[in-house]
């Protein structure tokens, strides 16, 4: 009897511990995640923990993997255009990066102020983000295309220039002739990102200044800028990241030409596993770039809690 009451006992309590408000939500809310958890597992850390496991193997296409150890790591720091790769990759991130949150926050200053088509304006300078990086780049190509292009036609007839200027198949203008195109489509991203901004910072804050006597630099400087702070260093970090795994737009106007001028690790990694069919040597690239990437997630990740917190 006493052991019935026990069982009775226990069972009452165990259904009004599950009754409880913050178990149910508690039991939900793991409910809720197992769909992102096995979405996350399936595209991400299955893909990531197997490209890992092939950048030690010798794997070709049609032919069984061979555990090699650091060999590929190897090949791939030893390979004669290694650093100028890096370089290309370095300059065009930072160099495109840079540019890109210059205009972006000279076009968010003109938009902040009121004037005649401002939206019309607005919706024009948003553009070149809409346009498929595809047709961007055949678009561009065309443009840069020393017989034909729109540039090289308009230079000679201004009498600017006494010969075409191969943009593209010219060691010198090349990775600039690529960085522009990145700028164009790029910087409207920071431009709305920026005017968001702008439009967040009190305007109490401008009229304080000018009553103190700062003019339009120093309110500039001490209102807008600090205002900005956070907003230009989520995009910027943002930024560095998408840029630095720039694929297409290179691929499609220079394929890493002239001469590696333009070549890119994540070209390199479509050379070396698509065109050439060495998967191993090809997940090798990116895996050593990764943990470049994961410091600037970390380092954003961060930001934003502290942020978040404060």
């Amino acid at each position: 009897m006493r052991g019935d009451l026990t069982v009775v006992s226990v069972g009452r309590s165990w259904r009004a511990w599950w009754r409880t408000a913050r178990v149910q939500e508690a039991v939900l809310g793991y409910l809720l995640i197992v769909p992102a958890f096995f979405f996350i597992l399936g595209l991400i850390v299955y893909p990531a923990g197997w490209a890992i496991y092939l950048s030690f193997t010798d794997k070709v296409v049609g032919q069984p993997a061979t555990w090699v150890g650091l060999q590929n790591y190897l090949w791939v720091l030893r390979w004669p255009d290694f650093g100028r790769m890096m370089l290309n990759t370095a300059v065009l991130a930072i160099v495109g990066v840079a540019l890109k949150a210059l205009v972006g926050l000279t076009m968010a200053l003109a938009l902040n102020e009121s004037f005649k088509f401002r939206s019309f304006i607005r919706a024009l300078l948003f553009l070149p983000w809409t346009v498929p990086s595809f047709v961007a780049g055949l678009i561009w190509r065309w443009l840069y295309d020393d017989q034909n292009g729109l540039f090289n036609q308009a230079l000679l007839r201004l009498g600017l220039v006494d010969a075409p200027i191969s943009f593209l198949g010219d060691a010198r203008w090349a990775m600039p002739a690529i960085i522009t195109v990145v700028v164009w489509k790029g910087f409207p991203f920071f431009g709305i990102a920026y005017l968001a901004g702008l439009q967040a910072i009190p305007s109490e804050q401008y009229e304080a200044a000018q009553v103190d006597g700062a003019n339009v630099f120093q309110r500039f400087w001490y209102v807008t800028l600090p205002g900005l702070k956070h907003v230009i260093l989520i995009t910027v970090m943002l930024s560095l990241i998408w840029t630095s795994n720039t694929f297409d737009l290179v691929y499609l106007m220079t394929n890493g030409g002239p001469s590696n001028a333009t070549e890119v690790f994540t070209l390199l990694t479509y050379h070396l596993g698509i065109v050439n069919g060495r998967i191993g040597e090809a997940a090798t690239v990116p895996i050593m770039a990764m943990p470049i990437f994961a410091g600037l997630i970390v380092i954003l990740t961060r930001y934003m809690q502290e942020r978040e917190e404060g």
